[in-house]
Order: C-alpha cells, then sequence, then structure tokens
C-alpha cells in the first residue's frame, strides 16, 4: 500500500506517508546501486515521477506547497539525466534492431547502435561528478521529507474527496485533449504531452485505487500499455534530436536515410497501438469521472 491514498485515513497523513515512502525508496536505490549505478539512476527517476503525480493530483488544496515540492522533485531528477537519456537512445536502437531490422538495415542500425553506446560510455566518462550528482540528490530528498511537514490537506472525508476527484478528472480531461491533439497534428510534441498525461493517469488510479480497485486496476494496467508505447514513441523523437544535432555520430548520410526509415516504421506502429488502447481509456466524460471517483471515495471512507 505504498503508493496508495487510503479513503479511512486523513488526507494530509497519507500524501505524507506516501510521499515519504517514494522519498526513502530512491534514496535507498541511490545510496545502495544494487543493480549498477545507472539502473539505479533509472529507478530513482522513477520514484521521483511517482511523487509529482501525487503532488499533481493534490495541487489544488496547497498550490503554492506543491508547486514548490513538484519543482524540487523536477530539479533532483534533472541532475541525473544526462546518461539516462544517452542510454535510452541504446535501447531504441535494440527495439528497432528487434521489430524493424531488414537484411538491408540491420548491419546498418547495429552499427548505430555501437556508435550509440560509444556516445553512452563518453557521456559516462565525462560525468565525474556523478557520484557528487548522487549524494546531492539523497540529500534534496531528506529535504523534501522534511518539507513534507508543510502540507496542510482537508481533513473531512467530503472535501478530501472532492479534492482527489477534482484532481484526477482535471488531468484525465488533459489526457482526453491531448490525445485528440496527437492524432489530429502527428506532432511529436503533442505525443509527448499525451505520453505524459497517461503517465499521471497512471499514477492516480493507483493512489486512488483502494476507493475504486476493479475499475482502477483495469484502468492502470491500460494506461501502463498506452505509456510504454508513448515512451517508446518518445525515445524515437529524442533519438531524432540528437541526428539533427550530431549526426556525424550517427554515421553517414545514407545510413542516416535507413535509419528514419526505421524510426517512421515503428513510429508508425506505436501511434496505431496507442490509438487503439487510448480509444477505450479515454472515451469517458472527465465530469461522469470526477463524480464517481468523488461518491466512491466518500464511501469507502465511512
Amino acid at each position: 500500500m505504498s503508493y496508495r491514498i487510503r479513503p479511512d485515513k486523513e488526507l494530509t497523513k497519507e500524501v505524507v506517508r506516501v510521499a515519504t515512502a517514494q522519498y526513502e525508496k530512491a534514496i535507498d536505490i541511490l545510496y545502495h546501486e544494487t543493480n549498477g549505478r545507472y539502473q539505479a539512476v533509472h529507478d530513482a527517476r522513477k520514484r521521483f515521477k511517482r511523487l509529482r503525480g501525487l503532488f499533481r493530483l493534490v495541487r489544488d488544496g496547497q498550490p503554492e506547497v506543491c508547486a514548490r515540492e513538484n519543482d524540487r522533485v523536477r530539479d533532483i531528477a534533472k541532475t541525473l539525466s544526462m546518461v539516462r537519456d544517452a542510454t535510452a537512445l541504446v535501447e531504441t536502437l535494440d527495439r528497432l534492431l528487434e521489430f524493424d531490422a531488414t537484411d538491408e538495415n540491420e548491419v546498418v542500425l547495429g552499427a548505430i547502435r555501437g556508435r550509440l553506446a560509444g556516445r553512452r560510455d563518453r557521456i559516462a566518462a565525462g560525468e565525474t561528478d556523478l557520484s557528487g550528482k548522487i549524494l546531492a540528490a539523497i540529500a534534496a530528498c531528506e529535504e523534501g521529507i522534511e518539507a513534507l511537514g508543510d502540507f496542510d490537506l482537508p481533513q473531512k472525508p467530503d472535501k478530501a474527496a472532492a479534492l482527489l476527484a477534482s484532481g484526477a478528472a482535471k488531468n484525465y480531461a488533459r489526457a482526453v485533449n491531448a490525445f485528440k491533439t496527437a492524432k489530429k497534428t502527428g506532432d511529436p510534441a503533442d505525443w509527448h504531452d499525451l505520453r505524459k498525461r497517461v503517465k499521471y493517469h497512471w499514477m492516480h488510479v493507483q493512489l486512488l485505487s483502494p476507493a475504486w480497485p476493479g475499475e482502477m486496476a483495469i484502468r492502470a494496467d491500460i494506461s501502463d500499455l498506452a505509456g510504454e508505447a508513448l515512451g517508446d514513441d518518445h525515445d524515437l523523437a529524442h533519438l531524432e534530436d540528437v541526428i539533427a544535432a550530431e549526426p556525424d555520430a550517427i554515421g553517414s548520410a545514407e545510413e542516416i536515410a535507413l535509419l528514419h526509415a526505421a524510426m517512421a516504421a515503428q513510429s508508425e506502429r506505436l501511434h496505431a497501438r496507442v490509438r487503439k488502447i487510448a480509444k477505450n481509456l479515454l472515451h469517458d466524460d472527465p465530469d461522469v469521472i470526477e463524480s464517481r471517483i468523488a461518491a466512491l471515495y466518500r464511501e469507502a471512507a465511512r
């Protein structure tokens, strides 16, 4: 129940409990580095995203405090992003080799993967202060735990239910609109916006699952599938940025042309997958979602 808000408990205490658990897990991951340093950074960043999802859910209850704490977590994650982003590009080539390799492009994709792996290693070697950044991130997490004492959210179940339902519904409405926009424009920035909204919805339904277990579990599974596909698509967009900024790190013009063709094929497949998933996830009226969550949370709080 570490990432669940229990309706029969005071909301402030629940938010502090959930946030503290995420901070403590991030600290433990970064301190012990059980699966290696770069995996630790990746796993800790997942905890930071969950914290931001929590703060977004309740931010209308204390806008200034939530904005401050969201900024704190965002800044911690930024200090640990460089190597992770470089690693994600190598993983993108792995997916292209698995799903989009042909007799014509397989050797080229493999060569590009090797170059991106070398780029990742150079970036990692250049981050001589990574140990310092990790220690600073741990210290910032500890400061974040202390700052949770500033939270003072509604205590009465009716007001708590209204706050949580409103927060979840606002993000859901943005997800619905982002889906419509992404389908219409095809712009990578719009697909990325949809990814963020779907990820937040995934977090929110987990947080609220004690109030609506069956429905929230289904929504969590569907959101996770959509979020994974959108994450892979975002990695393709990031690779496109690197191609534009550092073409020599990728290969010749002919190699880049083959890479672009493989990327386009994968992006089209991912978008089709997201359309199929999201049309079921994002078809409800946000007002109906809000009223259901509020009613069920109040009932579960009794």
